[in-house]
């Protein structure tokens, strides 16, 4: 008989035993996510991959938020992607978020939470942006931080009538893996919501390494209407070598939005810079994508479309057709 993986007994035992207890659902909230696709490669750089096609799953939620008392809380979530496989190729769950959050901590409005989270960098870029079923936000794509992060996050409200929020977390820079070395990162955010329909974050982290430091500064303004939400997003993010005496700086910006064609029916659209400069070379990266999201159910989306991407150092973009399925539960 073969043995299961670790992460996936894990998750199976976990689950299985809240499931168990009826008291256990008033305190557990269950949910997941599936994204699916189906892509055809219709050009590639030096059309090595013309024509490749085929099913897959890129990303699988299963989450478990928790509520201890009137001030604890937290989540287990457990995360199955096309990039995370076994040695045979197979999906290989890893636990995504487990964190326990203390509410009004520090006084009302003002919270702490510990463990594997998000650092807060693009909360409100990717709520605004609305299609991470498609594709992640650009400092994601850029690989400019991770999503998730090992620490201790406080945030909160700094004005009451609740328009401008904070996240000021410190942690181990790792992933949300094991911690491998003496060094930290410091994130900063600030959500600021102007009216009803504007919505401005701006926030930078900085973290040191062996031979050097990274310092990053991103902004975010987005524009939200009942038809249509927009959105610009761009970072800078220079990284000090101190044996070169050099500088690798990375910088991006992205512009997106959606149209609401009709009830149930959106018009997705979207266009990345990035640029990186390093020592002796520099690289810059096109990238856009345009797509039709129909909803025949609540949670229930289905998305045809059409990626570019190009390499300026490549002859050739990337041209991909998909079709992506997307279903929350």
């Amino acid at each position: 008989m073969k043995k299961l993986g670790v992460p996936f007994l894990a998750a199976f035992c976990f689950f299985s035993v809240f499931s168990l207890s009826a008291r256990a659902q008033d305190h557990f909230h269950f949910s997941g996510l599936l994204v699916s696709d189906y892509s055809y490669t219709v050009q590639s750089p030096g059309e090595t991959d013309n024509g490749d096609n085929g099913f897959g799953y890129r990303r699988v939620y299963l989450t478990a938020d928790y509520t201890i008392s009137d001030n604890f809380s937290g989540r287990v979530r457990f995360e199955g992607a096309d990039k995370a496989t076994n040695t045979e190729g197979k999906p290989a769950p890893f636990i995504k978020d487990m964190y326990l959050k203390w509410s009004n901590a520090l006084g009302a409005g003002h919270h702490i939470s510990l463990g594997a989270q998000n650092p807060g960098k693009w909360i409100l870029a990717e709520k605004t942006w609305g299609y991470r079923s498609l594709e992640r936000t650009v400092m994601d794509r850029a690989k400019i931080a991770s999503s998730r992060d090992m620490g201790i996050l406080f945030s909160g409200l700094l004005t009451e009538n609740g328009r401008t929020k904070y996240v000021f977390m410190v942690a181990n820079n790792s992933g949300g893996k094991q911690e491998t070395d003496k060094y930290k990162r410091i994130y900063g955010q600030l959500d600021f919501k102007a009216n009803e329909a504007f919505n401005v974050s701006v926030g930078g982290d900085y973290y040191a390494f062996d031979g050097g430091s990274s310092v990053t500064a991103n902004a975010f303004v987005g524009y939200t209407q009942d038809e249509y939400q927009v959105g610009v997003e761009g970072y800078f993010n220079p990284k000090t070598m101190d044996a070169t005496d050099g500088e690798d700086t990375k910088m991006g910006a992205s512009v997106f939005g959606f149209y609401t064609v009709k009830e149930g029916q959106r018009l997705v659209v979207r266009y990345d810079m990035m640029n990186r400069d390093q020592v002796g070379a520099k690289s810059q990266n096109a990238w856009a994508i345009i797509g039709y999201a129909v909803s025949p159910a609540t949670g229930v989306e289905i998305i045809p479309n059409l990626i570019y991407d190009k390499n300026d150092f490549e002859d050739d973009p990337m041209i991909k057709g998909r079709l992506t399925v997307s279903a929350k539960f």
